[in-house]
């Protein structure tokens, strides 16, 4: 009976060597499973705003195979290229092999991740595989996508700028623009030449509303005022490049002459001054050629902080107060920066 017993605990103790053996190999397998190979409808993608909302980019993948069955997690990783997915964007899936992107959505993820509108930028992709905190993570093959992304351009409701200092045409008049459609509008507008002298239309010809002087207050360069749709003609007393604003709803306007520049840890001067910009009257611009550190800045008017424009969201679209810009180590040197502050569209670059 003894030897009985014997042999049944030799077994039982062998039993137990060969699972926790077993367990191991099993631990050693999933963390060098086979990983999921990745493949993209294009590497190559043109992006326009006439098919912003068609299914444009797909990736898609086979599922990772651990040797044995696994809940397997996926989770897709775009970056900009050269950055080694140092902070890449992420898109958990779950155990979904495939994802797509509208044009507009893809179009604003390679713009968040760096890369300039209306200019070829690469991006880097690739698919992460999990199946628990204690095994490593595995990857896909890394795919290169080419992206020209466009700027986003919305055409907000108008107020047309026709004045002697563009000929009286309606037609080919700058606009100010309402952003929340709610009868309050404001934009930028180069008035140089003749009397300054001009009216805002409701339409780009004259068979609409014009909206013209009723009283004004002038101080230096600066005008308040009100409006009538029987008034004569608004003005501002210099040329010069002026905040417009109109309010169709109280009948009040106001010009606010304007210059530009930028300011920031990033900049030459710090947060101290501004470094300023220069207004190309050609591209309806403002632009400056400096050398930038890593750091952040800001788009301010006239040396103070009452205009300034940030980018919250990191989309290269400006707000009133927004965000600082970054401008992160590897962008350090020498840049082109553009300031473009047409009909309530208020976007930058950084070439």
């Amino acid at each position: 009976m003894k030897n009985i017993f014997k042999i049944l605990l030799l077994c039982l103790v062998s039993i137990g060597i060969f699972s926790c053996e077993n367990d191991e190999i099993k631990t050693v397998m999933s963390s060098k499973g086979e990983a999921p190979a990745l493949t993209a409808s294009k590497t190559s993608y043109v992006l326009t705003a006439t098919t912003a909302n068609d299914t444009t980019v797909a990736f898609t993948w086979n599922r990772s195979n651990y040797g044995f069955q696994a809940a397997v997690r996926y989770t897709l990783q775009i970056a900009k290229a050269g950055t080694s997915f140092a902070a890449p964007k992420e898109i958990s899936l779950g155990n979904t092999v495939q994802f797509k992107y509208t044009t507009a959505d893809f179009n604003q993820l390679a713009i968040i991740l760096g890369l300039k509108p209306n200019a070829v930028g690469q991006l880097e992709v690739r698919v992460k595989s999990n199946i628990a905190d204690a095994v490593a993570d595995i990857y896909s093959n890394v795919l290169s996508v080419s992206v020209t992304p466009y700027i986003v351009v919305i055409n907000y409701p108008s107020l047309w700028v026709a004045g002697d200092f563009q000929g009286w045409n309606p037609a080919t008049a700058p606009k100010i623009s309402s952003r929340n459609s709610n009868g309050i509008y404001e934009g930028y507008v180069n008035i140089v030449g003749g009397t300054r002298q001009f009216k805002y239309t409701s339409q780009p010809d004259w068979n609409g509303t014009s909206y013209g002087w009723a009283s004004s207050t002038t101080t230096g360069s600066d005008v308040i005022g009100t409006f009538s749709s029987s008034g004569g003609n608004l003005f501002v007393p210099e040329d010069g490049y002026y905040l417009l604003k109109g309010n169709t709803n109280s009948n009040t306007w106001s010009a606010t002459k304007t210059t530009w520049g930028i300011i920031g840890d990033a900049t030459a001067n710090g947060w101290n001054g501004d470094v300023p910009m220069v207004y190309d009257a050609t591209k309806n611009v403002w632009k400056v050629i400096t050398t930038l550190k890593a750091g952040a800045l800001k788009f301010r008017a006239n040396g103070a902080w009452t205009l300034n424009l940030g980018d919250t969201g990191a989309d290269l679209s400006l707000e009133y107060d927004g965000d600082n810009i970054t401008i992160p180590a590897n962008l350090a040197g020498t840049h082109t920066i553009t300031l473009d502050l047409k009909a309530g569209n208020y976007t930058y670059t950084i070439e």
